[in-house]
């Protein structure tokens, strides 16, 4: 019996080639100033090129837009301060556009991505958004009531067991155990304050050294800002992993927690105690 046809070649026009690893663009992202690449092709590029960034005003509506940390950076192609999103709908086009190249750009990621995440002992790069949404709730003769909502994001939020967040003590109560996604907290208050948080990874993950990381434990702070309508910043830290105190693969827990993430959706309720 001869062998089958191979599936006919492919050719791909310069539009839909990524410009940082000049294939098929895989999981399309569009950035803000108009460049499209691939999603891991700007997830790498922002783990390199990013460092902290220091407090800058941010605009209420991208602090509550859908954010991704890792796609957070300097554009690779006109090194202006950007985010990346995705886009769905060229993703789908580009599928049925080249269903074979998509299909085998798809399982090449897929493996390179498994085989990354077998290094159990490498660190990982994790990164952390803090800070805090502000309007004001009413004005008064007396002063002013400010609505505000502190949040943590994270761009590996399956890596999270838990964000302890330290109010001022005449808050009730003045610690919040905050267990899901989003990471928030909102109150009312007359003035601003430092915050305390402790992000603590789960048990399959440790921070790695560093001076404000303890093993699964980060701590950070925030001084609570009513300037504006919400003030920002970045910090990027790794993680390493280590095998689960019962014996499980690192592996098969990690794939629950990324399901667990994955099932309670993109929701904005709060997870208060």
């Amino acid at each position: 019996m001869s062998d089958p046809t191979p599936a006919p070649t492919e050719t791909i026009a310069d539009d839909d080639l990524c410009p940082i690893c000049h294939l098929l663009i895989l999981s399309p992202v569009l950035t803000q100033c108009a460049h499209i690449l691939c999603a891991s092709c700007m997830a790498q590029w922002a783990d390199t090129s990013t460092s902290t960034t220091p407090l800058t005003a941010t605009p209420l509506l991208d602090l509550t837009a859908t954010y991704t940390p890792s796609l957070s950076a300097s554009c690779p192609m006109c090194r202006t301060q950007t985010t990346a999103h995705p886009s769905p709908t060229l993703a789908a086009t580009l599928a049925q556009k080249y269903p074979t190249t998509y299909a085998l750009r798809a399982a090449e990621e897929e493996q390179d991505i498994l085989a990354q995440r077998s290094n159990e002992t490498g660190a990982e790069s994790i990164v952390l958004l803090i800070g805090n949404k502000h309007r004001i709730e009413r004005r008064s003769d007396d002063g002013n009531t400010h609505d505000w909502t502190f949040f943590v994001r994270v761009s590996r939020p399956e890596m999270v067991k838990e964000v302890r967040v330290y109010l001022h003590p005449t808050f009730r109560p003045p610690v919040v155990t905050l267990r899901e996604p989003p990471f928030e907290v909102r109150r009312l208050g007359w003035g601003t304050f430092n915050i305390r948080v402790a992000v603590v990874l789960e048990s399959w993950f440790v921070w790695d050294a560093g001076s404000d990381a303890v093993g699964r434990e980060l701590a950070l702070e925030w001084m609570l800002d009513f300037e504006g309508r919400g003030m920002q910043r970045r910090v990027r830290a790794k993680v390493r992993r280590v095998e689960g105190e019962d014996g499980e693969s690192v592996s098969r827990r990690t794939r629950n927690a990324v399901r667990r993430v994955q099932a309670m959706g993109d929701g904005d309720g709060e997870f208060e105690v």
